[in-house]
């Protein structure tokens, strides 16, 4: 618990020479782990905080000498390959002058412009922060991330109809089931985000890039986010919470990089953690390369498409497999904190949606696994459809997996709220 305060705290004021330094307090238990209590801010002397990150240093499996010191790894890439680089590039082929993310005004985002609503069959309050589109700023990202997802829903809305086959829906379903299933719920979220399994590192590889032909960001961007929106789920600095709009919640937040640059902790800092993941620590070489190359991928796999089946492989197998992973990823993020059950206490407006649940491979347990971040099963019950985890069982019985973490009925027990 101490190990991974120490990660998500520290931030460029904790590279400071300055003594003491002083580890925030943590609202809530950010492993969710039975028995975990959260401590109150103390000043840690610099000579215990080193000897803390010297332990942590020596439970890693890296090359690296135990007093070589960590790499700085930044939570969006700036490597040529990186989807920023690309968004930069493409602003400067069309010329556009761009503005930096504007200082917003704290108190217009503390008392917004807009009323406050409650959502059909929810009891969620929800207020817009700022305009979505008009009388706003935009900064060569916004540009970037508009200008892709407009392009691609356009070839998707006339090119689908044009091209449909069943061959081609069979194509990319089963692509859907590889980089959504494989990619994206088992590697990115339940292994190198919450570390709920190991497996065989060639396997580890495997899934992480099938995570990474998603297109929904490098393992590192995708875990240190996530990571991010556990330890402030629903809270002022959370990116995407649905409390601050329902398109914001599922994807608007990506065009508004100066409201996401406002997320910011108690301590005033918008980064979990400046230090490299637990995936990374163990192996720099294939997670740098695919960090560094992540874009050249995504072209690539939209070449070998249309080298395989042409025009329609291009737009079934890539286009619109893209972007129906993208949208079910989404649904996580806004629907599942709107509609469904509240099971088990977890400090925030996660739900269990059972028809989420089916369409993400089990991660529509929302609540399931707000409560137990550390658990590879996030169908707790018998009746909560969760494919992905018995993906992860078969690994395990198979002997391709092990340190499958799963609550206990004691810690399901102490968190279960009353009448549920």
């Amino acid at each position: 618990m101490q190990a991974l305060r120490a990660q998500t705290s520290r931030s460029p004021q904790t590279y400071s020479n300055t003594c003491p330094i002083l580890s925030r307090e943590l609202t809530r238990c950010t492993t969710r782990r039975p028995g975990c209590v959260p401590t109150r801010a103390t000043v840690v002397p610099c000579a215990q905080r080193q000897s803390q990150q010297g332990v942590e240093a020596s439970r890693a499996v890296t090359s690296a000498t135990p007093d070589a010191p960590e790499p700085v790894v930044e939570r969006v890439s700036n490597s040529s390959g990186s989807r920023k680089a690309f968004a930069k590039a493409f602003t400067s082929l069309l010329g556009l002058q761009l503005a930096k993310p504007e200082d917003l005004d704290p108190d217009t985002l503390r008392n917004p412009p807009f009323p406050r609503y409650t959502p059909a069959l929810s009891e969620l309050s929800v207020q817009q922060l700022r305009p979505y589109f008009l009388n706003r700023t935009y900064t060569d990202t916004d540009v970037g991330y508009l200008a892709f997802f407009s392009a691609m829903h356009l070839v998707a809305l006339v090119g689908g109809p044009l091209t449909y086959s069943p061959e081609c829906l069979q194509l990319c379903l089963a692509g859907y089931v590889v980089t959504g299933m494989l990619g994206i719920s088992m590697s990115y979220h339940r292994q190198l985000s919450h570390k709920s399994f190991r497996c065989v590192k060639p396997l580890e590889y495997l899934l992480a890039y099938c995570g990474a032909l998603a297109f929904e960001g490098d393992p590192i961007e995708w875990s240190k986010m996530h990571r991010w929106h556990h330890l402030h789920s629903d809270t002022p600095a959370d990116r995407h919470s649905p409390r601050d709009g329902l398109w914001h919640s599922h994807m608007g937040w990506l065009f508004d990089e100066a409201l996401n640059s406002t997320r910011r902790d108690a301590q005033g800092n918008m980064k979990d953690s400046l230090s490299p993941p637990w995936f990374y620590k163990e192996s720099p070489a294939f997670y740098g390369w695919l960090r560094d190359t992540y874009m050249y991928h995504q072209i690539g796999q939209g070449v070998f498409f249309y080298l395989w089946g042409g025009v329609p492989y291009l737009i079934w197998g890539f286009v619109i497999r893209v972007l129906f992973t993208m949208h079910m990823t989404w649904l996580v993020n806004s629907a599942v904190h709107i509609w469904g059950e509240q099971r088990y206490q977890s400090d925030d407006s996660s739900r269990n949606n059972w028809l989420v649940g089916l369409l993400v491979f089990g991660d529509g347990h929302h609540n399931n696994h707000h409560a137990f971040e550390y658990s590879a099963a996030h169908g707790l019950e018998w009746w909560e459809v969760d494919m992905s985890y018995y993906m992860i069982r078969i690994l395990e019985l198979t002997g391709l997996a092990w340190d499958v973490k799963r609550p206990s009925a004691t810690a399901m027990a102490a968190k279960r709220l009353p009448g549920k």
